[in-house]
């Protein structure tokens, strides 16, 4: 096995209740460490901002741990280089995903040769997919949706998903 070092990237973690932004330790590439066993990440320099009454606002938190197992969706904030074995040739498709507390519409995309009929099979590979064009909205959460280039989103949390 190869070692690779672990590295702190700037990331944002949608709970149900708060958007958390800080610094989270990963090793290697985000999905490899978001679909591994260990239920626990590092992070560091920790800021939340409040979606629902009641949840705390912190600000320049030294250090944490937080739950990948409440994750509703997560990004880096400076987008990873694409996988090196990414297919060359996708497909988009259009996703509504209903989940514990919020939903996500986007465009997941999959290999041009794969069969439509097994995408979401192919989603539910690992405990997270990607999105890209997302937007997140929290159910019962003041302010507007999150509108953001990708997150990763937790398919342990899901109610539902819409293909089109």
């Amino acid at each position: 096995m190869i070692n690779v070092e672990a590295q702190w990237r700037k990331v944002e973690v949608l709970t149900v209740y708060q958007l958390v932004t800080a610094e989270m330790q990963i090793r290697g590439r985000l999905t490899s460490q978001l679909n591994d066993s260990e239920p626990f990440v590092k992070v560091r320099n920790v800021d939340t901002q409040p979606l629902l009454p009641g949840a705390p606002k912190l600000v320049g938190i030294p250090q944490g741990t937080l739950n990948k197992n409440y994750f509703c969706a997560i990004r880096t904030v400076e987008a990873e280089p694409p996988a090196p074995d990414t297919a060359m040739e996708n497909v988009g498709r259009f996703c509504f995903f209903q989940g514990a507390g919020f939903s996500a519409r986007g465009q997941v995309e999959f290999p041009s040769a794969a069969d439509p009929t097994m995408h979401q099979e192919m989603l539910f590979k690992g405990r997270f997919f990607k999105l890209n064009d997302v937007t997140v909205s929290v159910v019962g959460a003041e302010g507007p949706a999150l509108v953001r280039p990708e997150f990763y989103i937790s398919r342990e949390l899901m109610v539902a998903l819409y293909l089109e």
